[in-house]
């Protein structure tokens, strides 16, 4: 009941300092480009979890993008490609 929801486009991850976490950065890239430059991405939210929760959240995350696709075609994760014309 006070789970918060947030949406991320963006992530970037690293190890900690020590052998035992993983970080993951999450945010918002709007790709709005300014006067200066394009806007800087928005991270909002850092997960910290050890590498056997990573390693089940890899399994997890593959078996739900592969449902997907199999659902739905292909995804296609270079931004140059997906933008060619068919």
């Amino acid at each position: 009941s006070k789970m918060e929801t947030v949406y991320a486009n963006f992530v970037r991850l690293s190890l900690s300092s020590s052998t035992e976490e993983l970080v993951m950065d999450v945010g918002l890239h709007t790709g709005i480009l300014t006067p200066a430059g394009m806007e800087p991405i928005q991270l909002t939210h850092r997960l910290v979890m050890n590498p056997f929760v990573a390693k089940r959240l890899l399994q997890s995350l593959q078996q739900i993008v592969t449902r997907h696709e199999q659902a739905f075609g292909s995804l296609e994760v270079d931004p140059q490609k997906r933008l060619r014309p068919r």
